[in-house]
């Protein structure tokens, strides 16, 4: 039995992305560039004598995001199913390279900015400031009218946990502020 492994994959670049402003609920398309870099990453490492080997993938687990779920479809990883957010049925049984059930997950959504969707850190820290409302640390206080940090470690540990079952992908949004 091989060592479970988890692999994350960020969304690729989108406009917002590009110049740092902080995307959440927002649905943005990858540029052209980012669907570019995304299948270059597909290449570089999906594949049978590559780090994400389709056939041995267990599980996928994929944000609700359109920006993240594009990203997946971008990895061409030969899924047998229907993909949940498609209409069709997929075309050509000779590109089924993983029986790994694809799933939607909620929890690894992108957070939820609030006030501060589609601004800069440096704009949020600019404005907080002239406010008097000191520095702000994304983790520390969250964002008014999103979402906010009651115990910032619990919920990836129950990330981690949930995801460690067997070889798995996930494909959303992972940064830091």
């Amino acid at each position: 039995m091989t060592t479970p492994r988890v692999f994350i994959i960020r969304h690729g670049e989108t406009e917002w992305s590009l110049n740092g402003r902080h995307t959440g609920t927002t649905e943005l398309p990858l540029t052209a560039n980012g669907e570019k870099r995304i299948r270059a990453t597909g290449q570089a490492l999906v594949g049978d004598d590559r780090l994400i080997v389709p056939s041995q993938l267990a599980h996928i687990y994929v944000s609700p995001r359109k920006r993240a779920q594009r990203t997946f479809e971008l990895l061409n990883l030969g899924c047998r199913d229907r993909l949940p957010w498609q209409e069709q049925e997929r075309a050509n049984e000779l590109d089924i390279r993983t029986n790994a059930k694809v799933q939607i997950d909620d929890d690894i959504r992108e957070w939820d900015y609030g006030d501060y969707e589609g601004l800069t850190s440096a704009t949020v820290r600019s404005d907080r400031e002239k406010k008097g409302e000191g520095s702000w640390d994304i983790w520390r206080d969250g964002c008014p009218g999103g979402e906010l940090v009651a115990q910032p470690d619990s919920v990836p540990c129950e990330r981690v946990l949930k995801l460690m079952s067997g070889h798995q992908i996930t494909s959303g949004h992972y940064q830091t502020a």
